[in-house]
């Protein structure tokens, strides 16, 4: 028999052990093995929920201010939202660059305020600021009031003694009614 008609022989040999059934199991098996291979490896992305805007509706989300210091051209992150509840008016500090732990705790605005209208003419630190707090973080004061000194917010200015001491800004007033209005 010449080397064709062999070939020919081994692939009608070879096509006729081929049984259907067990090939699509095995192409079943297959595909089962490719669909858990790839769903371990790949994680669905769902959006994580920021456990802190649960009761609040979001009036600034991305709101950015340059920290006090002049060593560092970083920002601290802030956010302004109305709670839920009452519509009262909140501003929380959402994060940082650079470093420094804070506490991501909604403050109400009528606080900050309260405690800026008692200051009136008088230059103040940023650990006046303290007691709107109810987390005890260091930072927590001189990066609302990084906030605070933001062109958007412009509460506070920079006094005449320091770079981390402040004063109301000239138009105080005129910027604490568009804050208290900004919903």
């Amino acid at each position: 028999m010449s080397n064709k008609k062999k070939n020919d022989a081994v692939v009608e040999n070879n096509v006729a052990e081929i049984n259907v059934p067990e090939m699509e199991a095995a192409q079943d098996e297959v595909v089962i093995a490719i669909e858990e291979s790839v769903s371990k490896e790949v994680k669905q992305v769902v959006p994580a929920i920021d456990k802190h805007l649960l009761g609040y509706s979001l009036i600034v989300e991305n709101g950015k201010a340059l920290k006090l210091s002049p060593k560092t051209q970083n920002h601290v992150f802030y956010q302004i939202a109305t709670q839920d509840d009452d519509d009262s008016l909140h501003i929380r500090l959402s994060g940082n660059e650079g470093g420094g732990l804070h506490s991501k705790e909604w403050i109400s605005v009528n606080a900050i305020i309260e405690v800026l209208d008692a200051m009136k003419d008088r230059p103040l630190k940023s650990t006046i600021l303290k007691s709107v707090f109810i987390g005890s973080s260091t930072n927590n004061a001189a990066f609302l009031a990084a906030v605070l000194r933001s062109d958007e917010i412009g509460l506070l200015i920079q006094s005449e003694k320091s770079v981390f001491t402040h004063k109301l800004s000239a138009d105080y007033e005129n910027r604490k009614t568009e804050l208290l209005n900004i919903n």
